[in-house]
């Protein structure tokens, strides 16, 4: 994250389930944390297993939150149409419409929900959610997360009634586990920061972007507290392939040569999958396939019979500027973000 991570310019990895997940130590974290958090599966331990959790000190005195940088941005919510073979977008609305960042969306696992990041005031983050059973949604947006820290990059954790998300707080960058109520559980790594971006390969592997020079993508096991570099020069989009427990990412060759690349998280191999279109780094899956791609205003989609293909063009929705893309599970429904006009 830093001035890189979630500017809209910006990774992985069993062992035995421990019962309980109370909050890290108050000394540990420099925030007041909950007993336990309700509702909330309990596979993972207590306490990071590569622990123990460094004290976050005060920030550095050239640290400048995140937040204050972030762009002006929509969600857009539309429904995903299949023709044969053919796929097209209907119903796009509006999610969000305000002067601020709303970005980094993700589908809860049943399709019920997005989670999303939002920049209430220009010092600091917070994890939103919208229903979206019925039209762009079915009520009000709800802010979830009412912390000292800012969270980026929200991500229901499979098999919890749980999501991971960054958790910025005074320069450090960890990915920390909340309930899906919003409450804090604690940090899921004590070795891993300052994380950037990340996707679940599994039920306790996750693949983690981790800033630096260069920036790494690492495989990490929440059980066993394995962390393990897989790659370098990593982009920020980083997804599950569905119906597999591995994952894909953007490895930027050069500056005009970037992949999506399939990663075998056990074996940490990768193979090549295809281009990206020219500066473009946001992508998405379809559960068919197909991998999905905005450039502009525009919508494409790449399947391993066609090359990049446009599908949708939006300009005349005043849609511009596309960036990340996140789609439910069952494909039926896709979340777009796309710059605000004069943002």
């Amino acid at each position: 994250m830093r001035a890189i991570l979630h500017l809209d310019a910006g990774l992985l990895l069993a062992a035995l389930v421990l019962a309980g997940c109370a909050a890290s130590d108050r000394e540990e974290t420099g925030e007041e944390q909950p007993a336990a958090a309700t509702g909330t599966a309990l596979p993972f331990p207590a306490t990071p297993p590569d622990g123990p959790m460094p004290e976050i000190g005060p920030a550095p005195a050239d640290y400048v939150p995140t937040a204050t940088g972030v762009p002006a941005t929509d969600i857009w919510l539309g429904t995903l149409v299949r023709d044969g073979g053919a796929l097209s977008v209907s119903g796009l609305e509006q999610a969000t419409d305000r002067d601020g960042y709303d970005n980094q969306p993700s589908f809860l696992l049943d399709g019920s929900a997005i989670l999303w990041t939002a920049a209430l005031e220009r010092r600091q983050t917070e994890t939103m959610r919208l229903e979206v059973t019925s039209g762009a949604g079915s009520g009000a947006s709800v802010q979830l997360t009412h912390t000292e820290a800012s969270e980026f990059s929200p991500l229901q954790i499979p098999g919890q009634e749980a999501f991971s998300a960054i958790h910025e707080l005074r320069g450090k960058q960890y990915l920390w586990r909340y309930d899906l109520s919003g409450e804090p559980v604690g940090p899921i790594f004590a070795a891993a920061e300052p994380v950037g971006y990340h996707a679940w390969a599994n039920e306790q592997v996750v693949a983690m972007f981790i800033l630096g020079d260069p920036a790494t993508l690492q495989v990490g096991d929440a059980l066993s507290g394995e962390i393990r570099i897989v790659a370098e020069n990593p982009g920020r989009s980083i997804h599950r392939i569905p119906e597999t427990e591995e994952i894909s990412f953007v490895r930027k060759v050069s500056d005009e040569e970037w992949w999506i690349e399939r990663l075998d998280p056990a074996a940490g191999t990768t193979v090549r999958i295809t281009q990206t279109l020219p500066g473009c780094e946001d992508y998405a899956w379809m559960p068919e396939g197909e991998i999905l791609m905005g450039d502009g205003s525009r919508l494409f989609s790449w399947s391993e019979a066609s090359d990049w293909t446009e599908i949708a063009d939006f300009s005349d929705r005043g849609v511009e500027g596309i960036t990340r893309l996140a789609i439910s599970p069952d494909g039926a429904r896709i979340a777009i973000v796309a710059n605000r006009p004069g943002g």
